[in-house]
């Protein structure tokens, strides 16, 4: 906080962080983040329950305190080349406008937070996500110093109704 004398007044001037936080993971090899006010929770070694007649990037339900929660593979969904681990998957339950909804992704990386100013609009052909999907891409520095391309993916227009 700094103070400002105006004409014998003293303003408070509150700093405002404009930080957004997001929790990162990664797809194949490739550094994907979402808004932490999506996530419920992040959970592993959960056992997921095929369904019959259901599109292919359906993994199936899971059981998560008394919710029956469907599984999406992200990467099925996407079209994305490598298989999910259904051995001990990272799944990622995310809050959407279809109630809430398990993702599968090769590993959780954790939490950080990024400067809105600094993301820059998806690249052509991110990745292999539709571009509908991405809110844009922002160079993140690991404690390593080693710089990576992060993208941003707004879990809730992956799952309007209309794109399932």
């Amino acid at each position: 906080m700094s103070e400002i004398e105006v004409l014998g007044l003293r303003e408070i001037e509150k700093e405002v962080s404009k930080e957004e936080r997001l929790i990162t993971f990664y797809l194949n090899d490739e550094l994907i983040g979402i808004n932490i006010k999506d996530v419920i929770k992040i959970t592993k070694n959960i056992e997921i329950t095929p369904v019959p007649k259901t599109k292919d990037y359906i993994l199936g339900v899971m059981n998560l305190r008394g919710n029956i929660i469907p599984v999406v593979s992200l990467k099925r969904k996407f079209g994305l080349k490598g298989e999910d681990s259904l051995e001990n998957p990272f799944i990622v339950v995310v809050e959407t406008d279809m109630g809430h909804i398990g993702i599968t992704v090769d590993r959780v990386e954790g939490a950080i937070n990024i400067n809105p100013e600094e993301i820059q609009p998806p690249p052509m052909n991110s990745i292999g996500i539709d571009p509908e999907f991405i809110d844009g891409v922002i160079m993140v520095e690991d404690e390593k110093g080693k710089k990576e391309l992060l993208t941003l993916l707004n879990i809730k227009k992956v799952f309007r109704p209309e794109n399932l």
